[in-house]
């Protein structure tokens, strides 16, 4: 079976927030639908600053140089799904993504020529219980990192370094794997608290949040 493609029924604006609830969308259709709820009276100028919801049975797929339309953040996941496909760039693109109720989940795509760069700035409530995968595709190892100093955890990211291990990065706030193992990275003068996850058969490295 193919994609099913959303409809413009799947989308309403609720709240000053386009809300996405079924189907597959594409970059052409988020912005069709900005259009439409602007002509009908609701605008956010410019188009970066208007609030995306992708709430459960929706599944946006999204490449890398597209979203620097919307690195101002306002993406929230309610129960749905983002796939970022990565491409040519020479920025690095910062990408907040709250997380709702609901949960959901970031899937990154493999890269065969890393030329561009993603960090995402991962926020969600303390006491959130809603599932959150994150999802790293054509990816033999994915680590993590927690900084007591600052109570933040990196994701793909060795602290003290200015890029990612591939070409995506999480930041989050807290330390949600509870990671205690310190170990020696090369090129620190420090030992840090790390955590690894090796890939499964399908090269996919799943990361899933706890509640």
């Amino acid at each position: 079976m193919g994609r099913q493609y959303g409809s413009a029924a799947a989308v309403s604006y609720e709240e000053g927030c386009l809300s996405f609830t079924a189907g597959h969308f594409d970059v052409d259709m988020i912005r069709q639908a900005i259009i439409q709820y602007r002509r009908s009276g609701f605008h956010h100028d410019p188009l970066r600053l208007q609030p995306l919801v992708v709430r459960a049975g929706a599944w946006l797929s999204l490449r890398l140089h597209e979203l620097h339309e919307w690195n101002q953040g306002f993406f929230s996941l309610d129960g749905g799904t983002v796939v970022i496909h990565p491409t040519a760039s020479d920025t690095v693109t910062m990408l907040p993504v709250d997380i709702r109720n609901q949960g959901g989940s970031l899937v990154f795509s493999a890269a065969e020529n890393l030329s561009g760069t993603l960090l995402v700035n991962l926020s969600r409530p303390r006491q959130a219980h809603a599932p959150v995968q994150l999802v790293f595709q054509g990816c033999a190892l994915q680590f993590a990192h927690y900084d007591p100093m600052t109570d933040m955890t990196l994701v793909g990211l060795v602290p003290e370094y200015e890029l990612p291990h591939g070409w995506v990065a999480v930041r989050l706030d807290g330390n949600p794997w509870r990671i205690d193992r310190a170990v020696q990275v090369p090129g620190l003068d420090r030992p840090v608290l790390r955590r690894e996850w090796q890939a499964d058969e399908r090269e996919t490295v799943t990361l899933s949040l706890p509640g």
